[in-house]
């Protein structure tokens, strides 16, 4: 890898990222109760939670609704998406946060690959922390990252492919990677959908999903 690039991938501290993912998991354990009472029928045949929030140190981290043991599912669409924006969907992948995996990311023509995307919806682990995100990097013409690579550092993107053979990639990308991900502007609940805007006018909606339970028999 350049070296310029895994300078770049470090600039995020791993102490103050397991201090974020500590603060967001005492959150979420205080709020675990009430969100998992915020589930309610009414969307395809699911029960639907819109309790996402945003991370207490961190105005640009989303985090889903959490249960522990639940068997949930997240929809997540984004509704608009600058061409120079790209929306990431992260899992702590140790105890620490120090590495995460990537779980979802789009640009503004639809999913990212090279990983296959086989349903509209995914399965939520539990007792794992999520991380929903935005990182502006603006490329001349119109051209955009296609991949992305899924294992790494939390909140840092790392995409793949052709266009790093580019110096101007390289710099544009080390330079996003500098001032870290999108802030959110916005964020509010519409109908049955949470739906966060950011800075720049990209927006998501989204929903948790858990399969309503079987009728009891007369």
């Amino acid at each position: 890898m350049n070296v310029q690039l895994q300078r770049a991938s470090s600039l995020v501290p791993v102490v103050a990222l397991a201090a974020l993912a500590l603060t967001a998991d005492a959150a979420a354990g205080e709020l675990a109760a009430d969100a998992c009472q915020t589930f309610v029928r009414g969307w395809g045949g699911f029960m639907v939670s819109v309790a996402f929030g945003l991370d207490a140190e961190r105005q640009a981290v989303i985090s889903p609704p959490r249960c522990a043991g639940a068997q949930e599912r997240l929809w997540i669409r984004p509704l608009r998406l600058n061409s120079d924006d790209y929306l990431i969907l992260q899992k702590c992948a140790s105890e620490d946060c120090s590495q995460a995996e990537v779980v979802r990311a789009w640009n503004s023509y639809g999913y990212m690959g090279p990983y296959p995307v086989l349903a509209d919806t995914l399965p939520v682990a539990s007792a794992v922390h999520y991380m929903l995100w935005m990182q502006h990097v603006p490329l001349p013409g119109g051209r955009s990252f296609s991949q992305i690579d899924r294992d790494g550092p939390p909140l840092v993107f790392r995409p793949v492919g052709s266009l790093l053979a580019f110096d101007y990639a390289r710099k544009a990308l080390e330079a996003a990677r500098e001032r870290g991900p999108t802030p959110v502007t916005r964020a509010e609940r519409k109908g049955s959908a949470y739906v966060a805007t950011f800075q720049g006018g990209s927006s998501v909606w989204m929903r948790a999903l858990r399969a309503e339970a079987e009728s009891p028999p007369p």
